[in-house]
């Protein structure tokens, strides 16, 4: 394919359809993962792994810090026809990454008990934390350096490699849930490996495309280039701090829904966690589709081009928005029962809990798209704000005043708020864009 010439909606389209089939294999993944745990082990073990996603989302985070910052600056390249500066950006990134993971395996494996305690582990549930915990820690690494290799497969025009990776390593993970928790009994365990050996085997598929005739990717100790991390962490620092922002908002979540509820509020704030994993899959899939386009072109300097990427894939998320929200809202209660056998408390509050906070998804998915779109144009400034507003300094503000002033139910309005007062700043950042006029 040619980035530069191939008509625009047929690109998109060859970019947009693996990567929502990649996104779909891993929404079936998190949901199938969440729902073994919570039915398979019990509504002890779904709390606990409530209480470390925030941890998977640093983890994450780094991956993404490296993977989206690099993978960006290799497709501008690109379009520069730029070989030394591709091979400096790939060697040096994928280096650091490697280090960055081992260090990341190591010293909190080592300080488990410690992150379990401030993560707010209780009594009832702390076996089932260092049942996950201990293995999620040791090979920790695996999960920063599977979307570094990823998202440098997909920015290297191989979005159907980056596709397969994903559905054998969901599809790999869901089958040995149901084998390690219902067959082998080997609970949170067994759902941790699962995890892990899914994440694997993924990015092995991914790294596979390198021996391929297709490969642009070249590693090459020569031109190991520490300096230019500089571009790949400004670049990259947004999709990072989105992943680690939403960690820590939903630390701050969890403690203030364990201060103004019972145990089954934390219950539902586990569903709607793991709901929200699905969407931000599924509205970042539009976006990811469109960012290749747009940054190769953008080194291209094929400004027409870039003008019509951008609608086409704002179309494009406007429409799964809506397909998702009419989902949700339809089968709400059939969402509830899925992830556990959930208690009278949980029924009667989680419906309207469920449907009042996926009402954000309206004005998120906005807030995704431009994030996404100003990485790709490579204004690490706006997209950055973006991530500031949307997955911290909002979010904290609003989950901790509104309950105050308006009760505990007001909880579920936090996010409608927070992405509302974010769209307003990111329509701003997208009519001072010339290049979309």
């Amino acid at each position: 394919m040619d980035l530069g010439k191939d008509k625009e909606t047929t690109l998109y389209r060859k970019y947009l359809l693996p990567t929502l089939c990649a996104m779909v294999f891993n929404a079936v993944y998190i949901l199938t993962d969440t729902l073994m745990i919570g039915r398979g082990i019990g509504e002890e073990a779904l709390v606990a792994l409530n209480l470390l996603l925030p941890v998977f989302s640093l983890y994450f985070g780094a991956g993404y810090l490296f993977g989206v910052g690099g993978s960006v600056l290799l497709s501008v390249a690109k379009g520069n026809q730029d070989e030394e500066e591709q091979k400096h950006i790939f060697t040096t990134t994928v280096f650091v990454a490697v280090v960055v993971g081992i260090i990341a395996s190591v010293i909190p494996f080592l300080a488990q008990e410690s992150i379990y305690s401030l993560l707010g582990v209780s009594e009832s549930n702390i076996e089932y934390a260092r049942a996950y915990g201990s293995i999620f820690f040791a090979c920790g690494g695996i999960l920063i350096l599977q979307p570094v290799i990823i998202s440098f497969v997909r920015n290297d025009e191989a979005p159907k490699c980056a596709m397969a990776g994903t559905v054998a390593g969901c599809s790999l993970n869901v089958i040995l849930d149901y084998i390690f928790i219902y067959q082998c009994h080997f609970g949170m365990a067994g759902a941790i490996a699962a995890t892990i050996i899914g994440n694997a085997v993924n990015m092995c598929i991914g790294f596979s495309h390198l021996f391929t005739k297709k490969n642009h990717l070249h590693f090459d100790w020569k031109f190991l280039k520490i300096s230019c991390m500089g571009k790949v962490f400004k670049n990259g620092a947004s999709s990072c701090f989105n992943e680690v922002a939403w960690g820590i908002v939903m630390f701050v979540f969890n403690q203030q829904i364990i201060r103004y509820f019972e145990d089954y509020g934390l219950v539902i704030y586990s569903i709607i966690s793991n709901i929200l994993i699905i969407t931000n899959s599924f509205l970042n899939a539009a976006g990811n589709a469109m960012q290749p386009l747009v940054s190769y072109n953008l080194g291209a300097g094929n400004f027409k081009r870039i003008k019509r990427f951008t609608g086409i894939g704002f179309l494009t998320i406007t429409g799964i928005t809506i397909l998702m929200y009419g989902f949700i809202f339809g089968k709400t209660n059939l969402l509830v029962h899925l992830f556990v056998d959930p208690s009278p408390e949980v029924v009667k509050e989680g419906i309207g809990a469920v449907r009042i906070y996926f009402l954000s998804l309206f004005l998120a998915m906005v807030n995704v798209y431009g994030s996404i779109f100003f990485q790709a144009m490579v204004k690490p400034k706006y997209a950055m704000t973006i991530s500031l507003l949307r997955g911290f300094l909002l979010s904290i503000l609003f989950v901790l005043v509104l309950p105050v002033f308006f009760g505990a139910n007001s909880i579920w309005w936090v996010m409608v708020l927070v992405e509302g007062c974010t769209m307003v700043v990111t329509m701003v950042f997208f009519r001072s864009m010339k290049v979309l006029r």
